[in-house]
């Protein structure tokens, strides 16, 4: 994925440039600073991540062969590195999956007043079906 693009220009190229320029200067963290040779920096929007179609096909059939030769338990944890080879995607791509919020974390019980919360093959399964369905 490239990364977002950034453009640069001196904050005096702007026509609100006098009203910042006396804003910087009345804050006292910017007295050691020229303002006035100030420079903008805007970068560009990052694009939400998509998952692959053909990523999501293989995922599920390897969850569903997964619980179908072991049997898995509903509350079963599994680490991310143990739901990436499952899953057959890499770390990272599970990273951008769960920031994606592509799959999520099943609650498997509570303690006192917390919900405990984990990644399961039968959560991350339904978390995936619900997707290919939209």
């Amino acid at each position: 994925m490239p990364r977002p693009r950034k453009k640069t220009f001196p904050l005096s190229d702007l026509k609100c440039f006098d009203i910042i320029l006396s804003e910087l200067q009345s804050m006292p963290e910017f007295e050691d600073f020229d303002i006035a040779n100030a420079i903008l920096t805007v970068k560009q929007r990052k694009q939400p991540y998509t998952a692959k179609p053909e990523n999501i096909e293989t995922a599920i059939k390897n969850l569903e062969k997964h619980i179908e030769e072991h049997d898995t338990d509903k509350f079963e944890e599994m680490t991310k590195q143990e739901m990436s080879v499952l899953l057959g995607i890499s770390r990272p791509t599970l990273d951008r999956w769960i920031e994606a919020e592509i799959i999520e974390r099943a609650t498997i019980g509570f303690h006192r007043d917390f919900e405990i919360r984990a990644f399961t093959a039968i959560s991350v399964l339904n978390s995936l079906q619900e997707l290919k369905q939209k």
